[in-house]
């Protein structure tokens, strides 16, 4: 029998969370999900992550249980499929789909969820229960973090959390330290750690500039610098350790998220692209330098206090980018957009140095 009070009204057992795709979105959905478990403190919260995100979520103090999305040779429709067939068993009575696709709502929608919260986007009412009317205009003006929380307005929670929960434990920090250990690093040791990855290659600050940043940070602070990025950023990291002097950066090798959370924790700043690694690191209160190009800091800037971060974006009238490349802009001589080619060194060098003096 179906349950015809509004849902503010209902008392759910079994929530589940269909999560956004990339780490970044991640992150910036958390302050949603931290005000739902205030909203429904005894509910089991059950998320269903693409990886790695999912080991952002494993211990989450607002998140019971962390469903990995199937990835790699386990991907593919019919796997998809069998998937969300498998969650059937848990009798959610409430689930929240993030992604604004077609397929999510559709996945969604096989778990048997008896009420389905999302955006309206691509057809998907016939999927939904209580679809939320969007555009994509609101999706590329409004805040990300306001732009998640308002799948959850039937529900008429309190705002957003404005602090992220811890999500390293006591016996994550076992692991934070032989992190650091491994790269040559002391637990107390004073570092900064830059990121020069992102998702595609057009937002990425150019790879000898960062490595020239690294060699004035050096020459003014004397500071070491730990550099991350995942496997497949391997190759531009090494080409920027190469502009540094012998034994004054280090790299660390790929390590699972929530370690190198409480990495960049311990980091004195963090500086990077317009990624998921600056939101990790806004996550855990680091102070931030990004450099967004095409992207913009508007809608997924850090959340946090604009005190601990500085943003470098040029703001062209043709911001915010629609990120079609090339198509409807003209590459530079590096074949970098100009939003993100005309942020120079010394430009991210004072950013820096601004924020060294704030933080």
């Amino acid at each position: 029998m179906s349950d015809s009070r509004p849902l503010y009204d209902q008392d759910f057992h079994s929530i589940l969370l269909w999560m956004p795709n990339w780490i970044g979105d991640v992150i910036l959905a958390l302050p949603s999900v931290q005000s739902l478990r205030r909203a429904y403190p005894k509910a089991r919260i059950t998320a269903v992550s693409k990886p790695p995100s999912d080991e952002l979520l494993l211990g989450h103090p607002a998140i019971n249980t962390v469903h990995p999305l199937p990835s790699g040779p386990e991907s593919g429709f019919w796997n998809d499929i069998k998937f969300a067939r498998s969650l059937k068993k848990y009798h959610f009575d409430l689930g929240i789909v993030f992604p604004n696709s077609f397929g999510a709502a559709f996945l969604l929608n096989l778990t048997g969820a008896k009420n389905r919260l999302g955006y309206n986007t691509d057809a998907r009412d016939i999927l939904l229960t209580h679809p939320i009317v969007t555009t994509n205009r609101l999706k590329k003006s409004q805040y990300r973090v306001e732009y998640y929380f308002k799948i959850f307005s039937p529900l008429k929670m309190d705002n957003p959390d404005t602090v992220f929960s811890p999500v390293i434990k006591q016996e994550g920090d076992l692991s934070v330290r032989e992190a650091l250990l491994n790269v040559g690093f002391d637990e107390d040791e004073d570092f900064i750690v830059v990121h020069p990855g992102t998702s595609k290659v057009e937002r990425s600050w150019h790879v000898e500039r960062f490595g020239i940043l690294c060699q004035k940070i050096f020459k003014s602070d004397g500071k070491k610098l730990l550099l991350i990025g995942t496997k497949s950023e391997e190759a531009i990291i090494n080409r920027i350790k190469d502009y540094c002097p012998p034994g004054k950066v280090k790299v660390s090798s790929p390590i699972n998220l929530r370690v190198l959370a409480g990495v960049l924790k311990k980091s004195r700043i963090f500086i990077g692209n317009d990624s998921g690694m600056m939101h990790l690191a806004a996550m855990v209160g680091t102070p931030i330098v990004g450099i967004f190009g095409p992207g913009n800091p508007n809608t997924t800037g850090p959340y946090m206090d604009s005190e601990y971060y500085e943003i470098l974006s040029q703001g062209y009238s043709c911001s915010p980018c629609r990120q079609r490349f090339f198509k409807e802009c003209k590459p530079s001589p590096h074949n970098k957009p100009y939003c993100l080619e005309d942020i120079t060194v010394k430009n991210v060098h004072d950013a820096i140095q601004r924020l060294l003096k704030r933080v």
